[in-house]
């Protein structure tokens, strides 16, 4: 049912009135006209005014259209089904793809004829279905579980669609995009959820995650930390866990398995002698009846740079500390350690530093730094370097200078608020969060944590800082049993440049009242954790790639068989601006096979292109940009034939689909009790008949051709006037 107002500013009497008072005039404009006219044309002529007076009357009321339009539409329902590789699985106790077929027969939601929407999705979403056994008989072979794309699909569909509900058929094994519960907010319909799978633990092993710093040097320590998840097998059960690179194992440590934990995290030490891309690959011996063993292995790349690292330190006077951190740096290979430490007022002990020196430096390290008599040009080389990019190692003193301090502010973790040289003993307190970075790193395992904790105290002065934004708290402190909710230990990232700051002094009682003692006694297994913290320091600030003009690279690392493999560029001038015009070509080799491929331009300096039919193994590539402004090379290393994320969670994510039909106002079903979806889903108040009703307004008075038509009727008039002769 449509219907239509018409609507004014003002009333339609005074309206009314000034177009009968507009006639009135028209007529009294031509009673007499000069020369005599006849009626016919006396009459068009006052036909003309009265129409142009009347219609500039009318747009000057705000005319205003107002149309309402009503309509009842019958409810649908969207039908998703998940046709990622998991679904195709079989658990220890069900067969899912049988599972799914039977699910679907036995909601019956066919009956509601035209009434639903049928969609599939894995990481993409295809909604091209006329009925359940077209896309029940679809390969379930998408290489991810990406419930919110499908969700979010339908909640930017127009009203036209008419869904009021969806239900999801799915083992709920998300591992590619938002949390889905999050989209539900913006989706605002009942969603039911039949789980396919078996939700207890499946008896499988696998490698969950590969941790390590993506850029370090020769013949450095590179810590690993592989996270292996077990389940299903008897207490006690031994599993053998290696680490290869490229190829080459360079680490074994067997697993002991306990009912009681799941999760395990192993670490590994490596020295690359090598530099390059580095293929990192965890793999755990299957046990036996897993089921699969697509995920015992797992993969990462490292780049391994040849460089002679060049470490100025600055301290404000000698110390114990400096001591101490200087003989762990001279026993990093390839690592050159340059020392500025103050006399007595402004001097320096030999050698003096200069311009040249800062910028030859790979990472600065202050330890006390700067004191109220060191010289302001100094700080200003230091802070210049800073600004850069190069990165910054600030550990405190009892003397520091803190209004000295200020100039090289802009470039650490944080911001002085007020000090006082008041000292005392503060212990680190190191939480969960702090370990997760590579950082804080000393054996890879849970022990972490309470070695972390049961350090000797550092000294510390009354200093009040606060963390920027972007910081990372490494750690708090204690004051003796009390913790203090205040940062000891901080990094930050930012625009580029990294910074490590220790907010006490006196680290060198890690190493020697920590570690002294229990080697006096011959314990020489406890971990140096000075010489651990500094090292991953050191190799954490370095690990950033000075800024490329030409970047190439492949969208991923690693690739399921017969996927396509896709490329990026970017091209930029000396300046840093974006060339467009560039020749950007790559050579693939690797597998006894070598392609050739060009990349087209996208605008903005970025170039894409992609290659399909390679078979499976690894690959180098190697890309060169050529335009006239701009010249360079890349290269990088990719997989084909990796095993694909949906094999990291093989059982039912039956918690997640409980709440997303909880929280939506749905109902969560198993294969077993999915008959009574039907009747549930008519009992809701919210799957019902919806009448919409549309309202629109067109402001007649802003449209141009009502003053066109009143400019014209005036416009003839005056033709009219002039070819009669009139005054």
């Amino acid at each position: 049912m449509n219907s239509y107002t018409l609507g004014l500013s003002g009333s339609w009497w005074i309206l009314f009135l000034l177009f009968f008072i507009s006639i009135i005039f028209s007529i009294w404009a031509y009673k007499n006209p000069v020369p005599p006219l006849s009626s016919v044309r006396k009459s068009i002529l006052i036909a003309l005014r009265s129409l142009g007076l009347c219609l500039l009357l009318f747009a000057v009321f705000e005319p205003i259209l107002s149309l309402v339009r009503a309509s009842i539409k019958e409810p649908r329902l969207a039908v998703i089904v998940d046709k990622s590789l998991s679904m195709g699985m079989k658990d220890g106790s069900r067969n899912r793809a049988k599972d799914l077929s039977q699910a679907l027969k036995d909601a019956n939601v066919e009956s509601l004829g035209e009434a639903i929407k049928i969609m599939s999705f894995g990481l993409d979403v295809k909604d091209t279905y006329p009925n359940i056994a077209s896309v029940d008989s679809v390969i379930a072979n998408q290489l991810g579980t990406n419930i919110t794309k499908a969700l979010s699909s339908l909640s930017y569909a127009d009203d036209e669609s008419s869904v009021r509900a969806a239900i999801i058929f799915t083992d709920g094994a998300v591992n590619s995009g938002a949390n889905p519960l999050y989209e539900l907010d913006y989706f605002g319909r009942p969603v039911y959820t039949v789980g396919i799978g078996d939700s207890m633990p499946p008896k499988d092993l696998s490698i969950q995650s590969i941790l390590s710093n993506e850029l370090c040097y020769t013949g450095s320590k590179v810590p690993v930390s592989i996270t292996v998840q077990a389940s299903g097998f008897p207490n006690n059960t031994i599993a053998s866990l290696s680490l290869y690179d490229n190829g080459n194992i360079v680490g074994k440590q067997t697993l002991n398995i306990v009912n009681t934990l799941q999760t395990y995290s192993v670490g590994f030490t490596i020295i690359p002698s090598n530099p390059g891309i580095h293929k990192l690959t965890a793999s755990i011996q299957p046990l036996a009846n897993e089921i699969t063993i697509k995920n015992n292995s797992l993969s990462e790349f490292i780049t391994v740079l040849k460089h002679k690292r060049v470490i100025a330190l600055f301290a404000g006077s000698p110390s114990a500390d400096i001591t101490f951190v200087k003989s762990i740096l001279e026993q990093i290979p390839d690592a050159q350690v340059k020392s500025y430490i103050q006399k007595l007022g402004s001097e320096f002990y030999a050698p003096i530093p200069t311009a040249a020196d800062i910028k030859d430096a790979e990472s600065i390290i202050l330890i006390g730094f700067p004191i109220a008599q060191t010289p302001q040009s100094i700080i200003q080389l230091i802070a210049k370097e800073a600004e850069q990019g190069k990165p910054i190692f600030f550990i405190a003193s009892q003397n520091l200078d803190y209004q000295k301090l200020r100039a090289l502010e802009p470039y650490l973790p944080f911001t002085v608020r007020a000090s006082r040289p008041q000292e005392f003993l503060a212990s680190p307190q190191v939480q969960e969060a702090g370990l997760a970075s590579p950082i804080m790193k000393i054996t890879g395992t849970d022990r972490d944590k309470d070695i972390w904790n049961s350090l000797p105290p550092l000294f510390k002065t009354e200093t009040f800082i606060e963390p920027k934004p972007e910081t990372e708290i490494l750690s708090t402190f204690k004051v003796g049993n009390s913790p203090i909710d205040e940062p000891l230990m901080m990094s930050r990232t930012f625009a580029g440049s990294k910074s490590i700051a220790i907010a006490g002094y006196g680290i060198y009682r890690w190493q020697l009242m920590a570690n002294a003692p229990e080697q006096a006694r011959g314990n020489k297994d406890i971990p140096n954790v000075l010489s651990s913290f500094i090292d991953q320091s050191l190799q954490w600030l370095g690990a950033s790639e000075k800024e490329k003009t030409i970047k190439i690279r492949s969208v991923k690392k690693f690739y399921a068989a017969g996927e396509t493999v896709e490329f990026t560029g970017q091209v930029y001038d000396a300046s840093l601006n974006p060339v467009d015009n560039a020749s950007v070509h790559i050579t693939i080799t690797g597998n006894g096979t070598k392609r050739e491929l060009s990349l087209a331009s996208s605008g903005s300096g970025l170039y894409s292109g992609s290659i399909a039919g390679l078979k499976e193994g690894d690959y180098y590539y190697s890309g060169i940009a050529q335009a006239s402004n701009a010249k360079g090379s890349d290269n990088g290393r990719f997989t084909i034939g990796a095993e694909s994320i949906e094999y990291q969670q093989l059982q039912m994510n039956a918690s997640l689909l409980h709440a997303m039909a909880d929280r939506s106002g749905g109902k969560f079903y198993t294969v077993d009790n999915v008959k009574n979806f039907l009747n549930d889903l008519k009992k809701n108040p919210r799957f019902a008949i919806i009448s919409t009703v549309e309202k629109s307004e067109i402001p007649l008075w802003n449209m141009v051709w009502l003053l066109t038509a009143a400019l014209c009727a005036f416009a003839i008039e005056w033709f009219l006037r002039k070819r009669n002769g009139l005054l």
